[in-house]
C-alpha cells in the first residue's frame, strides 16, 4: 500500500478501495469499500440485473454483508457462471415477457421469504431522436418501467402474506431528471413516479420502497460515453464517473435498517448530472 493510500485509510478509517487516476486531476481518486459489517444478515434478496454493471456490484455487496442473493438474468450461461463466482443462487428470466416473469418469480419465491428486492435491470436506447422505432420502445419501456412494476407488485404481495418488513430498490438514472425526449429517460422518469406510488402504498405494511439514480457509472452501458474504463475522468459537474462499488455501498444502506425511514426517494448519486446541470 502506498505512503498516500496508508495516510488516507487511516485517516477515515476506511476499508481499502481502488484507485483511479484521473486525466484532468493531479491526484488520485480513492473509491472506498465502506464496511457495514453483516448488517443484512439473514436477509434474502433477489436482484435482477444481477449479472453484470450495477446489479452485480450490489449482489456482490450484499453477499459480503450477509445476505443470501439470488440474480436474475436472461443468459443462463453468463447467470450460471456469475453465481458461480459470488456464489450466489440464479434464475433466468426474460423480465420482457411479463406473464412468464410473473409466474416463475412466483413459483421461486414460494420456498422463500424474501426481504430486499432490487431492480436493477435496465438497457439504454441508442437510436437517434426522430428515428425511434415502436420495438425499440417497447423493449426499454418493458425492461426499465413494465418489468419493474410488476417484480414491485410480486414480491410486495408476498411480503405482505408473510408478514415482511422489507425493503424495494429501483435502480433510475440522472436521466430521470432531464427532459424525455427518448424512451430511456422516460422510463426513468416514470421509474420514480413508481417509487413513490408503491412507497405510499406498502409504508402501512412496514414495506419500503426507494430508488436510487446513479450518473454515468462504469459500467459496460457506459461504454459509449467512458472509453477508458481504469479512467473516471467524465465531464459531469464532479469531473469524473461513478463507480459500481459506489452504487452498491449505497444500496446496501437504503436496504438495510439503516434507511428505513427513507421513504419514497429517489437518492441521486450522480456527480451533479441532472441536478446542477441538464448537459451531461
Amino acid at each position: 500500500m502506498g505512503l498516500i493510500k496508508r495516510f488516507l485509510v487511516r485517516l477515515f478509517r476506511l476499508n481499502e478501495g481502488t484507485y483511479y487516476s484521473l486525466k484532468n486531476k493531479k491526484t488520485a481518486v480513492l473509491i472506498n469499500d465502506v464496511d457495514f459489517g453483516h448488517i443484512l444478515e439473514g436477509k434474502e434478496a433477489i436482484i435482477t440485473g444481477g449479472t453484470s454493471g450495477i446489479g452485480l456490484a450490489i449482489a456482490k455487496k450484499m453477499i459480503a454483508c450477509g445476505a443470501s442473493v439470488t440474480i436474475i438474468g436472461r443468459n443462463a450461461e453468463k447467470a450460471k457462471t456469475v453465481a458461480e463466482e459470488i456464489r450466489s443462487r440464479y434464475l433466468v428470466l426474460d423480465l420482457t415477457d411479463t406473464s412468464d416473469m410473473i409466474k416463475k418469480v412466483s413459483q421461486y419465491i414460494s420456498h422463500l421469504k424474501v426481504d430486499i428486492l432490487v431492480n436493477s435491470a435496465g438497457v439504454l436506447d441508442k437510436e437517434n431522436w426522430l428515428e425511434k422505432t415502436p420495438e425499440n420502445y417497447d423493449l426499454v419501456m418493458n425492461t426499465n418501467l413494465k418489468a419493474t412494476y410488476f417484480m414491485c407488485q410480486t414480491i410486495a404481495k408476498h411480503m405482505i402474506e408473510n408478514k415482511i418488513q422489507g425493503h424495494i430498490l429501483n435502480v433510475s438514472s440522472s436521466s430521470s431528471m432531464r427532459p424525455s425526449w427518448g424512451p430511456y429517460q422516460l422510463s426513468k422518469r416514470a421509474l420514480n413516479g413508481l417509487t413513490l406510488g408503491f412507497a405510499q402504498r406498502l409504508a402501512p405494511n412496514g414495506i419500503t420502497v426507494n430508488g436510487l439514480a446513479p450518473g454515468v457509472t462504469m459500467t459496460p452501458m457506459a461504454s459509449t460515453f467512458v472509453k477508458d474504463t481504469d479512467n473516471l475522468a467524465y465531464y459531469n459537474p464532479l469531473r469524473r464517473a461513478e463507480t459500481p462499488e459506489e452504487i452498491a455501498n449505497l444500496a446496501v444502506f437504503l436496504t438495510s435498517n439503516l434507511g428505513s425511514s427513507i421513504v419514497g426517494d429517489t437518492v441521486m448519486i450522480t456527480g451533479g448530472s441532472g441536478i446542477l446541470s441538464d448537459e451531461y
